[in-house]
């Protein structure tokens, strides 16, 4: 019961956020906070160390008559059925400074509906969730030093059956 009413308090959140159409300023150390289905939604907090994370998600609606990969499965899709959006970009800034995230991170993300800021021992990590029932699926981006380090994504229903990871390592 509770959870229901979390669900219907972010609901109603999301309702007002698109309603004013403005970009959405939200605090989100582990809290999750509305994605906007189409447009700009920031998130930023206080890391522990002090600095200041800021998050720009930014989704756009999927036109399928010109997509350009007919039998790519996205995250939030299914086999043949496009998400109705997918992630545009993110863009971080970590103490004013730009960290780099590579389009493979994001780009097959579809319908992401929220989103969460995590404290790490050496970072933070940028929780996503969306997809719509079957199709909901829990992504993860780990932040290490200030580089993207893992991206991890699960289908909700199965999260042990369908998944996979990707490491990344750029130089410092």
């Amino acid at each position: 019961m509770r959870a229901a009413r979390q669900i219907l308090c972010f609901s109603s959140l999301a309702v007002a956020l698109l309603l004013a159409g403005k970009t959405t300023v939200v605090s989100a150390a582990e809290t999750l906070s509305p994605i906007k289905p189409e447009g700009d939604t920031e998130l930023t907090y206080q890391a522990p160390s002090g600095t200041i994370v800021r998050v720009k998600i930014s989704q756009t609606r999927l036109d399928p008559s010109s997509f350009p990969y007919k039998g790519g499965l996205l995250w939030g899709g299914d086999v043949d059925q496009l998400p109705q959006t997918v992630l545009s970009s993110i863009q971080i800034t970590q103490s004013r400074k730009t960290v780099f995230i590579a389009l493979s991170a994001y780009s097959d993300l579809g319908d992401v509906k929220f989103a969460s800021l995590e404290p790490t021992k050496e970072g933070f990590a940028l929780h996503l969730h969306g997809g719509n029932t079957a199709a909901s699926y829990d992504a993860t981006l780990s932040f290490r030093r200030g580089y993207l380090r893992t991206r991890i994504v699960r289908l909700r229903e199965f999260p042990e059956e369908r998944w996979e990871k990707t490491s990344y390592s750029f130089p410092r």
